[in-house]
């Protein structure tokens, strides 16, 4: 049996110069008889761990950053603007799994799902067939074992809840954070027992939500799961730290678009990468050829550039770059979406006991809280995922709830630029060094007194762009949120001004307003509708856009992709990463991501015309 390798491309882009692609060969011309690899996937984030993962598996071979987007919200000309907004991504294994904030939420997906599924007449789509992905991937902690119709306790992706401080250690049960749990609880009502079972899809109340952190106390993610089959299957292979500079195609017989491989440039990086050292007019590079398919799971901006680049996108745009149409298909870029996420926070009394000693520092001996963790069985705040408690509601008009404020005894107005260049560490004679960067780290460290409500807007109306400013990939994207300017964006604003009022009201509460000094951000100010509304034009963020590749019927225009994952006109090609989804999907999207991408794999495994050879 020959033996081949899934490559496993782990990742940043680049093409080589600017200028026009020249017309793409025969594919009678190419031949592919000797490839190493049955696939390449092109990242290895939530979209392309899993998919590479089970690919490797089942026995194909297949081949497998930080990254510092800015991105405009608002267009040129509207009252506000904020054209210098923060967007970072990880350049690692794992993707942006491994600084993502661990929620583990499913749920307010039922007309995601069931959408898709009306839409390609599909049932493996629906919301309870997705239901069983989720169940595959669980390896759950905290149910005993005793909800197997909802939740998995052998798959990959650890989860749990946040300890319990009565266990956790009496000493973090100051007054202030009892009265700020218990106030919580009484808002929440009615209790959701466990977000992630079907029935409570649709639920509103409060709840605690659950984190993709293992029995250790540390994160889980994708990446564990690509480490472990790299470990024990000579299938799946990594190249790091290489750039993908366009996806190789050939005109097949009927004069169809195919792909055959890709074009990678080792050592090469992004413009907003860490390792960047200048835009280079030639790079050196070398061709990968599969036997089967290639798969992108870039994400959501750097995965629309590559196939832009590869002449896969609008026609009229690409001809403006000089490059060469291949495939006409408008909907590449566009459509991009985000939660729109708005937070509010307060100064209390006194400092939470249990940040005491935390200081983000990666060195025990300079960090007390890291120290404490690692010498007393990691029970402290470091254990904690990135919420304590979520409060599900419903707005006004809207069929399904759409409003989730989760609260976090932090400091957190969103995220925050500071000094690029404090942003790394850097191993030096054995010896770790580190700065902070000028915003949220140094921010947590400096209040420890401080609560943060953060108000989600699921569903939202905002649709934005991906689009290049040059034909080579070390120009910067443009990338525009477009914020709040469709039709229902007022109804956005108004939604989220609501929930604020409503985190308001909660910090009024008998139980917790002893406790409260002041709001601090936006602050008591703040008051009028028009008052609060600037505060969220001036503040809003997101972490979770997807969408610009989107998967979507043959009726609509602007679909990029099949509901197999296949890029519309093209043999062999697929996008399978957050990208792909037609609509921001849920709460929290990285779990769902994680879904998707598996059941692309039991896609492409069922439909290969060979099995591995």
């Amino acid at each position: 049996m020959m033996l081949h390798h899934l490559l496993l491309i782990a990742i940043s882009f680049l093409l080589l110069a600017d200028g026009a692609f020249p017309a793409i060969p025969p594919c009678g011309d190419i031949d592919t008889s000797d490839s190493t690899f049955d696939y390449v996937v092109i990242g290895t984030g939530a979209g392309g761990g899993p998919l590479a993962s089970r690919l490797a598996e089942a026995g194909y071979s297949d081949f497998q950053t930080e990254l510092n987007y800015t991105l405009d919200e608002y267009p040129p000309g509207f009252q506000f603007q904020k054209n210098d907004a923060w967007y970072p991504r990880a350049r690692a294994v794992g993707g942006s799994t491994i600084h993502n904030a661990m929620i583990n939420i499913i749920a307010e997906t039922e007309t995601d799902f069931d959408n898709l599924a009306a839409s390609f007449n599909d049932s493996t789509w629906s919301r309870d067939n997705m239901q069983n992905y989720f169940k595959r991937i669980e390896h759950n902690l905290y149910t005993l074992g005793l909800d197997p119709l909802n939740h998995g306790y052998n798959g990959w992706l650890s989860t749990s809840l946040n300890p319990d401080l009565t266990v956790l250690n009496p000493m973090f049960l100051d007054a202030q954070t009892v009265a700020f749990f218990a106030t919580l609880t009484a808002a929440g009502l009615p209790p959701i027992l466990d977000l992630n079972d079907l029935a409570s899809d649709q639920a509103v109340g409060g709840t605690m939500p659950s984190f993709t952190i293992d029995a250790d106390h540390t994160r889980s993610s994708v990446r564990d799961r690509l480490i472990d089959v790299n470990q024990s299957t000579s299938s799946l292979q990594f190249t790091l730290d290489t750039l993908a500079t366009k996806i190789l195609l050939c005109n097949s017989s009927n004069g169809s678009p195919t792909a055959y491989g890709v074009e990678i440039a080792p050592g090469a990086a992004l413009p907003v990468a860490s390792n960047f050292q200048g835009k280079a007019m030639i790079l050196p590079t070398q061709n990968i050829t599969v036997k089967q398919e290639v798969i992108i799971s870039a994400g959501v901006f750097q995965g629309s550039q590559l196939l832009m680049l590869s002449g896969i996108g609008n026609a009229s745009q690409l001809q403006d770059f000089g490059i060469i149409p291949v495939v006409d298909l408008p909907g590449v870029g566009t459509n991009l979406q985000d939660h729109d996420e708005i937070s509010v926070i307060w100064r209390m009394k006194q400092n939470f006991s249990l940040l005491d000693g935390c200081v983000l520092q990666p060195d025990p001996g300079e960090d007390p809280c890291l120290e404490f963790w690692e010498d007393d069985s990691r029970l402290n705040a470091y254990s904690f995922g990135g919420a304590v408690e979520a409060i599900i509601s419903q707005s006004t008009d809207s069929s399904e709830p759409d409003i989730m404020t989760y609260w976090e005894p932090a400091y957190f107005p969103g995220f925050v630029r500071g000094n690029v260049d404090s942003h790394y560490n850097d191993w030096q004679d054995g010896d770790l060094t580190w700065t902070y960067p000028e915003g949220f780290p140094e921010e947590f460290i400096d209040n420890k007194n401080a609560v943060t409500a953060v108000h989600l807007k699921a569903h939202p109306s905002t649709r934005g762009i991906v689009q290049l400013t040059g034909s080579h990939p070390q120009d910067l994207l443009n990338i525009q949120k477009l914020h709040f300017q469709a039709e229902n964006g007022p109804k956005d604003i108004a939604d989220l001004r609501e929930a604020i009022k409503h985190s308001r009201a909660v910090m009024q509460s008998l139980t917790i307003l002893p406790f409260v000094d002041e709001e601090i951000f936006p602050g008591p100010q703040v008051q009028t509708d028009d008052d609060i509304d600037a505060h969220i034009y001036e503040h809003i963020f997101g972490h979770h856009a997807c969408c610009t590749n989107a998967i979507g019927a043959d009726s609509d225009p602007f679909a990029v992709l099949d509901g197999d994952f296949k890029v519309r006109g093209v043999n062999n090609l697929r996008v399978v990463d957050a990208s792909s989804w037609p609509n921001v999907p849920g709460w929290f999207i990285c779990t769902l991501t994680y879904m998707m991408s598996e059941k692309a794999a039991d896609v492409i495994i069922s439909g290969a015309q060979d099995g591995p050879q």
